[in-house]
């Protein structure tokens, strides 16, 4: 069935347990659930606060065997994954499409990055039928959540989060400039919540210098090549920092060129990747000030006690889905019998409507009719006669009470 691996933030103590150990995991884990045969499907979501694998295979035991053997070669002195299986495994997705299991609850962008994890494995032939049902349900419970309940109302996200930190430390953002470092999906949300804060000017700073142009000119900023990220830091009073990169971007040296020429002027700088594309040590710079994802976490309990209402309706639709999909399970064998039966019935109507016509010029109406319906009964009842007797024959009386109820004679 199925078995996932997760390392999230709440597993790892904070998001800076995550900050040495996802880019390793992304590194290894691919290549060797490749390799692991017992695997038949799997999937990796990794979004800004979480690397995890959901995979179908035949033997739980031992793929969970293999996982637990991984992380401990990967990250020997630390405890920072968990292991789920089948409807634990199911749940935890559910929660986390629909925000749930965020940093910040009730995100929006969550179910957006689950499903392009989900596309490209699915791209890549790693995701089969199996996995590719369950995130499609996934994708619907998320929807359902969104649209029935208001967990997602107004600004939710890490983006929303940071500016919201910011100005918790600033003050008003008005007649601020501010460089954003990084033109992904985390910088656009940023960028987007810092729409209508009347800042005095945004540089936009991107190793790919085409996408920075784009993300400036929705917010009628200013596009700025990384080797010149410098000269957009020491205008700067804030730098929001939401980069890809596996790496360092903003190293010390940088930040003290920047300040150089401004050492009275505060910079604060909030660096939302995983890993941690900000130097830690920058804060040994005078008026520099850094906080990173874990500085989030007081605003991250104000959303929680804030939503209670929702996350309670959130998850009574998680339960009810479960519950369906579960029923849904159990009518499997069902259908499947159906289905047998249904096709071996056509053939029989198809056999039998074929003799009919071939009388149907030399027999009166009644006498076709009654002759085509007898046959029809006898022929779909004959193997249930022989059956039925052959269990009574052989003292299977459990077999024949099932066919009585099953044609509700009994």
């Amino acid at each position: 069935m199925i078995v996932s691996m997760h390392v999230t933030h709440t597993s790892a103590g904070g998001t800076e347990g995550l900050n040495n150990v996802v880019s390793l995991l992304e590194k290894e884990v691919p290549d060797f659930l490749e390799s692991l045969d017992l695997v038949t499907e799997y999937i990796v979501v990794r979004t800004c606060n979480r690397f995890e694998v959901y995979s179908t295979t035949d033997n739980n035991d031992a793929v969970k065997s293999k996982l637990e053997m991984l992380i401990r070669s990967l990250v020997p002195s630390s405890n920072i994954s968990y292991i789920l299986e089948d409807k634990d495994s199911i749940k935890h997705l559910f929660r986390v499409v629909c925000g749930l299991d965020s940093l910040i609850v009730g995100e929006d962008q969550i179910q957006h990055q689950v499903r392009e994890c989900y596309m490209k494995a699915k791209e890549a032939g790693h995701a089969g039928a199996m996995l590719s049902r369950l995130f499609d349900k996934a994708m619907i419970v998320g929807k359902r959540v969104r649209s029935e309940t208001e967990l997602n109302k107004g600004a939710v996200s890490v983006g929303s989060a940071s500016v919201e930190l910011a100005e918790s430390i600033i003050g008003d953002l008005k007649g601020k400039n501010i460089t954003i470092l990084g033109a992904g999906d985390m910088a656009t949300v940023i960028a987007k919540n810092l729409v209508g804060k009347d800042v005095a000017a945004v540089f936009v700073s991107n190793r790919t210098y085409s996408r920075a142009l784009e993300l400036a000119d929705e917010l009628g900023g200013m596009a700025v090549s990384m080797d010149r990220m410098v000269d957009a830091v020491r205008d700067s009073d804030l730098v929001l920092v939401a980069t890809g990169a596996p790496h360092t971007v903003v190293h010390k040296p940088a930040i003290i060129s920047a300040m150089a020429t401004r050492p009275d002027r505060k910079l604060l700088v909030i660096d939302v990747s995983i890993p941690h594309n900000v130097d830690e040590d920058i804060t040994t710079v005078g008026n520099v000030e850094l906080k990173n994802m874990d500085s989030l976490e007081s605003i991250a309990k104000q959303n929680v006690l804030r939503r209670t209402a929702e996350i309670s309706s959130a998850e009574k639709i998680i339960a009810q889905e479960l519950g369906k999909m579960d029923s849904e399970r159990r009518e499997e064998t069902a259908n499947e019998i159906i289905k047998a039966i249904g096709l071996k019935l056509a053939d029989i109507r198809e056999k039998e409507l074929e003799e009919a016509r071939s009388h149907a010029s030399s027999t009166d109406v009644d006498t076709l009719l009654d002759d085509m319906s007898r046959a029809l009964v006898n022929k779909i009842a004959a193997d249930l006669y022989v059956n039925l007797r052959r269990a009574s024959r052989e003292g299977n009386q459990n077999a024949c009470y099932i066919m009585a109820e099953m044609f509700g004679v009994r």
